[in-house]
């Protein structure tokens, strides 16, 4: 059992269940709920792939990321030995090329999406990570991903409303992770790592992770035009908007390693409220 727990913390399966439900919402948001269960082998080939993908790029976070982690955050699976870099590798590797092989079962535009973000990812976790706002944009570009690939695996490739949902997970996510380098900045710096926090200090960097964060609340506006379910979006939006903005206030006034961290929870929270906006907008 303790290995059991100690992978699915290894591969962030919270994470991976949200990804799933992203993907769900990315389907129902571009076309209604009836025309996708009637794609409903897609849709669970899609789900799937989602949650193979974020647990394999997880585990390479980690296998990278494991000499900071020492420092930032002792805990973590690998650090402890409670699973071998071996095994991770292994493991990794294997969810990742079923993840791809899956998703050319969908169509050939699942595939290229998969594919990017399997490269951009790895490309992170091996390099980009260590170049400040750079990885920061990668993170954010994945993990908005996830809305545009429910899209695509119900064969809508151009959607205008799923754009702007893509846009504000992305804004939200690139604020989130700018925040999450000011919690991380001690260990960065013994680590190298060129952040924005480390560059800049954790004040200009609270300052450029709330403009992200602004704009992102900005622009939750926006779908207001396109969604068939206005109340159904607005107050889960409305709720997001809220904690997003609180935020905001805190990184810029007190943006400490501890604001940064509790920070970095409720801006999970609010992405969450966010997606079950963009779910009943459709509805």
């Amino acid at each position: 059992m303790g290995k059991v727990i100690a992978f699915l913390r290894l591969t962030r399966i919270d994470h991976g269940f949200m990804t799933a439900f992203a993907v769900f919402v990315g389907a129902i948001s571009a076309k209604a709920i009836k025309n996708v269960l009637e794609k409903n082998m897609s849709l669970i080939l899609g789900i799937t792939v989602a949650i193979l993908v974020e647990m394999g790029v997880f585990i390479f976070n980690d296998v990278f990321n494991i000499n900071e982690d020492r420092i930032n955050d002792p805990n973590k699976p690998l650090v402890r030995g409670d699973i071998s870099l071996t095994t991770a590798k292994i493991v990794g590797s294997f969810l990742l090329v079923v993840s791809l092989i899956l998703s050319l079962l969908i169509s050939l535009e699942s595939f290229l999406v998969v594919y990017i973000a399997t490269i951009t990812s790895m490309l992170y976790n091996i390099k980009l990570k260590k170049t400040g706002l750079g990885g920061n944009v990668i993170v954010a570009f994945n993990t908005a991903l996830p809305f545009y690939y429910g899209s695509i695996v119900v064969g809508k490739v151009y959607d205008e409303k799923i754009l702007i949902f893509y846009t504000i997970a992305f804004t939200t996510a690139l604020g989130r992770e700018i925040i999450k380098g000011i919690r991380d900045i001690v260990g960065d710096k013994k680590s190298g790592i060129k952040t924005l926090p480390v560059v800049l200090g954790a004040r200009n960097s609270g300052i450029i992770a709330s403009i992200f964060i602004l704009i992102a609340v900005a622009l939750s506006i926006l779908p207001l035009y396109y969604v068939k379910n206005v109340i159904g979006y607005l107050i889960p939006v409305i709720l997001a908007d809220i904690l997003l903005l609180f935020t905001v206030v805190t990184m810029i006034t007190s943006p400490t390693i501890d604001n940064a961290a509790k920070h970095r929870k409720i801006t999970l929270l609010a992405m969450f409220f966010g997606i079950l906006g963009f779910a009943f907008s459709n509805i």
